[in-house]
């Protein structure tokens, strides 16, 4: 009996040790910066996202294989793309009820999406999938977004309508659904991503300008080599423009106030851009290699110039920047090889890595007192670089060793110093009696708002007199 005993002890023993249980995640396997899931760096099988968590950040999870289930908090609002991308494993999704925004390609490569049976796939408020096979599609009112690609070429969709609980429309969400030829959207629509509706039978239709929700021009569909965005236009959406060959100008309205990632990328014949006042943002690339446009002049509203915003504009000869409180981002004029002069404004607030970088005829740079974001790096490469500020300025001291710096602002001449011919000559551009040379624009913008006005002569007079 005894020996019996000992041998069921042992078999339940073995039977315990390959026993397989549910493995949860801790705390410690969570890399987490200001309530951003940056990465999940544990092997658990059931993973429960911290409370302290409001964004899982893109590829967060990516090809994570061991994962099958991943509860959400209600604090988290958004995910990124490529979050649980090639989880293949991930087969339940749970919670994550306050969710307003799911990235691109999210959850492919997992059962959670590829199995399901649902018409409409959600994680909280935000539509992933859309597997139905109507002709119509009536988008139910909780849902906030339509994620990227969700009706990705459904050949069956030839209407969608959407009420007033809709708030953004995912990049290629409707990418070649070639039969969608009605789309109703109301103005609670307030962003639309890249190629939301590329070839689509409702795009086609639409004349020189498709406009949708908010007043977001979607996209131009016209050959034309001038382009007067209609007034009342608010935003251009990713892509409208992307590689235009024709335009050669375009003049922006002044209800315009956004102008997106890629917007007018790859517009080879674009020479001129005409920025009217109530423009905002001009996103990340979004006039990236335009390889005629030779001048850029911001309106004094604008707050945002994205990452590489003008990079590689390879005849770009000038910039004028101006403001209100601007962020200039990561290469915005990186790698134009024909950048002379630019003119920032007291109004730019700061200048990022690289703003600049490899621009060898760059020859001069207005950098105000009042910019106090401004590193070495921003300059990289611009070995030909005199940058214009005060001695006392924060740019002095940043860029101090790494480029040339003058402080001789007003001096219109170039003659090393500020007198009343400076005034004169400034006077005389301004009348357009004897234009100054573009490389003396710089040392002439004495009040540093990158335009020159009347109130640089005065400010000259008033240097002279002693006054300033």
């Amino acid at each position: 009996m005894k020996k019996f005993i000992l041998i069921l002890s042992v078999i339940i023993i073995a039977v315990v040790a390959v026993a397989v249980f549910p493995v949860f995640a801790t705390d410690t396997d969570f890399v987490i910066e200001d309530g951003v899931l940056l990465a999940y760096e544990g092997s658990s099988t059931d993973v429960s996202v911290p409370s302290s968590v409001s964004v899982i950040s893109d590829q967060a999870f990516i090809d994570n294989k061991t994962l099958k289930s991943i509860a959400l908090p209600s604090s988290v609002l958004s995910i990124g793309n490529k979050a649980f991308y090639g989880c293949t494993s991930l087969s339940s999704v749970d919670g994550g009820e306050n969710v307003n925004y799911v990235g691109a390609l999210a959850f492919v490569g997992t059962p959670f999406l590829e199995n399901s049976t649902l018409e409409y796939v959600t994680v909280g408020k935000a539509l992933v999938c859309y597997n139905g096979t109507s002709a119509s599609v009536t988008l139910p009112q909780n849902i906030k977004t339509v994620s990227p690609y969700a009706f990705l070429r459904n050949s069956n969709i030839t209407d969608f309508y959407a009420g007033d609980s809709l708030s953004s429309i995912g990049e290629g969400a409707f990418y070649e659904c070639s039969e969608l030829s009605t789309v109703s959207l109301t103005n609670s629509v307030s962003f639309i991503g890249a190629d939301a509706f590329y070839g689509t039978a409702w795009i086609s239709s639409q004349g020189d300008f498709a406009v949708l929700g908010d007043s977001i021009l979607v996209s131009y569909n016209s050959n034309s080599s001038y382009v007067s965005i209609p007034e009342g236009i608010r935003q251009i959406a990713p892509n409208a423009f992307y590689e235009n060959t024709a335009v050669n100008s375009v003049k922006l309205p002044v209800s315009l106030f956004a102008i997106g990632e890629r917007a007018f990328m790859g517009c080879s014949a674009l020479t001129d851009v005409g920025f009217n006042g109530g423009l905002v943002m001009i996103d990340n690339e979004a006039f990236a290699k335009c390889s005629k446009l030779k001048s850029v002049t911001t309106p004094n509203t604008l707050s945002k110039i994205g990452v590489g915003a003008f990079i590689d504009c390879p005849q770009l000869k000038s910039a004028f920047v101006r403001g209100n409180n601007v962020s200039i981002g990561y290469g915005a004029f990186a790698s134009c090889d024909s950048l002379e002069v630019v003119l920032l404004s007291s109004d730019v607030a700061s200048i990022a890595d690289d703003t600049f970088k490899d621009n060898t005829k760059l020859k001069y740079v207005t950098v105000p007192p009042q910019i106090i974001s401004v590193t070495k790096n921003a300059f990289s490469g611009c070995n030909s670089l005199t940058v214009i500020t005060d001695e006392d300025s924060f740019a002095n001291h940043a860029l101090s060793g790494s480029v040339k710096l003058s402080y001789n602002r007003g001096d219109s001449d170039a003659d090393g110093r500020v007198d009343i011919m400076d005034a004169t000559g400034v006077q005389l551009h301004i009348a357009d009696v004897m234009l100054l040379p573009d490389e003396n624009l710089a040392y002439a913008d004495a009040d540093f708002d990158a335009d020159l006005t009347i109130l640089d002569a005065t400010h000259i007079q008033l240097f002279i007199a002693k006054l300033l």
